[in-house]
């Protein structure tokens, strides 16, 4: 009897929980605010790009010479399922030289990307030369279906295309 008079008193308080849909996903709310940080860490990059280019202009006296910091490089990318298999295009920043490696290993694929670039210009009365160098790493979880022994990767222009089979 007491537990009869129990349940209907906590019945209502059991009604409302369950159709409040405002349950938070703990996930959810880190993906955002990472998301946030990251829009804004960027915001940050392009200011600071953008001082240095004004430094570069004002103490070398000359617009004309090449911008040598940029914080350009860092990779994109988008899985799609293709039907048969996948495919993850990898956008990649321009350089003068590009070399990447792709590996598959324990449900993982890495893509490792290293980029130099030199700049040799020469002006009537100034000659300048720049040399920068940089390194990504960027790690994916491969689809359950994902045929992991086949994966091939190639580069055409800005991008890395990795193409992944699915298993049979």
């Amino acid at each position: 009897m007491i537990m009869k008079k129990l349940l209907l008193a906590l019945l209502p308080a059991f009604a409302m929980a369950a159709s409040n849909t405002s349950v938070v996903d703990p996930f959810t709310q880190m993906d955002k605010i990472f998301e946030m940080q990251m829009k804004q860490m960027q915001a940050m990059q392009k200011e600071m790009d953008s001082m240095f280019k004004e430094f570069e202009k004002s103490s070398l006296g000359s617009s004309t010479m090449p911008v040598i910091y940029s914080s350009g490089g860092m990779m994109s990318s988008g899985l799609q399922d293709k039907g048969d298999h996948y495919e993850l295009d990898i956008k990649i920043a321009k350089a003068a030289k590009t070399d990447f490696d792709v590996k598959s290993e324990n449900g993982l694929l890495t893509v490792k990307v290293s980029q130099t670039n030199e700049i040799n210009k020469k002006d009537k009365n100034q000659l300048f030369k720049s040399h920068s160098s940089s390194s990504y790493m960027q790690s994916f979880t491969l689809p359950k279906d994902a045929d992991a022994d086949n994966i091939k990767h190639e580069m055409k222009d800005d991008k890395i295309i990795v193409t992944i089979p699915k298993k049979k």
